[in-house]
């Protein structure tokens, strides 16, 4: 009698499709619909080096096209230029490994401990993606960015791309193109008093619609016929916008957007002037006395950098990963080990050495610690 084994070769594979659907249907931004391969997407995927070499995607970024002529002018001769810019997201790798004690310590449990180092680096995986869009929107590229409470995942901040960083002269203005602070006099300046308000959200759209030669407008989101931007605010910035405040509550209370039934509105705290409103904790955060960029001014206070997000807000370049599920066995057999990775870059789009699809709105907040 013959028995059939099993080729652990092949349950790798089917492991690696298991993490990675898993990953996919947990990330923030996919299962919203916020990530995708169309320009309607604030994250765009890419997905050229899946199919071949190279060590970074390249595409172009371009502004509207003006002018036109009238009547029975001539057109010819009077044609328009289309203004352009390239733009890279370098790839790199990121792996996590899980190794057990033995088989007499698997032998005590009474879970799974393969399935449990398979659900554990998913996790590790999707917070490491996320971290990353979060950071790259904002412009994070100092390591000593710190969350509420505790230093958070910043020793990767220049991870496969160093993102576009707001310009220290509009920080230290309190405006910018792409910026705008809620202390008028800069960030330097903020103060616990100066939270995230409905005015600043408005403020911060109007600015996102001028467009000027070489800065073009941000491009909201098509969502069933109608036109957003989405703006992600950390968890404590929501409360102030919810509680330090009537304008809000009352703009929810009469609001129809409860009934949308595209995914982007699943989870929002609501619409304000054609903004959508999600909170994250991984909105970035820099404590008193830290900065978003290095080289920056320190902060007075904790400030929060919330972000609005247009199309193309940012790039994430995706590869074939032959080593996405790796598994060993150590000490005669006796232990089991396990690793992931992933092969790819995340950047924020800049046109012209300026976001493309972004505003960051720093505030301070009520501390709820």
């Amino acid at each position: 009698m013959s028995n059939t084994v099993s080729t652990s070769a092949l349950r790798a594979q089917v492991w690696l499709k298991e993490l990675m659907k898993d990953v996919e249907d947990s990330l923030y931004f996919k299962s919203r619909k916020m990530m995708g391969t169309d320009s309607n997407n604030i994250i765009q995927i890419k997905n050229e080096l899946a199919k071949s070499a190279g060590d970074r995607v390249t595409f172009g970024l371009t502004l509207k096209i003006g002018g036109g002529i009238t009547g029975d002018s001539e057109l010819e001769g009077n044609e328009k230029a289309i203004t352009s810019y390239a733009q890279s997201v370098i790839i790199d790798q990121i792996r996590n490994a899980a190794r057990t004690t033995g088989k007499l310590d698997e032998q005590y449990v009474t879970y799974d401990m393969r399935e449990d180092c398979k659900n554990q680096l998913s996790k590790w995986m999707v917070e490491f993606i996320e971290r990353q869009i979060f950071n790259k929107l904002g412009g994070v590229t100092t390591l000593t960015l710190q969350d509420v409470g505790s230093v958070i995942h910043s020793a990767y901040a220049t991870w496969s791309n160093s993102p576009n960083i707001v310009p220290a002269a509009d920080e230290a203005a309190g405006t910018g193109t792409r910026y705008v602070c809620a202390k008028s006099t800069g960030i330097d300046a903020i103060a616990s008093t100066d939270v995230l308000t409905t005015g600043l959200i408005s403020k911060a759209r109007v600015k996102s619609a001028i467009s000027s030669l070489g800065t073009p407008a941000i491009q909201p989101l098509r969502i069933d016929g109608k036109e957003y931007l989405v703006l992600f605010i950390h968890p404590w910035q929501a409360y102030d916008l919810k509680v330090t405040g009537t304008v809000w509550a009352t703009a929810q209370r009469d609001a129809q957007t409860r009934g949308e039934s595209n995914p982007i509105f699943t989870g929002a705290l609501g619409v304000w002037d054609g903004v959508i409103i999600h909170e994250h904790e991984y909105v970035p955060i820099a404590q008193s006395g830290a900065a978003f960029s290095v080289g920056a001014t320190a902060t007075n206070a904790r400030v929060f950098r919330s972000l609005l997000c247009g199309r193309q807000a940012a790039v994430m370049a995706e590869c074939k990963n032959p080593n996405g599920w790796v598994e060993e066995t150590f000490d005669y057999k006796n232990k089991y080990g396990v690793a992931t990775g992933l092969i790819g870059g995340i950047q924020k789009t800049a046109f012209n050495s300026i976001d493309y699809g972004v505003i960051s709105l720093d505030t301070s907040s009520t501390d709820l610690s």
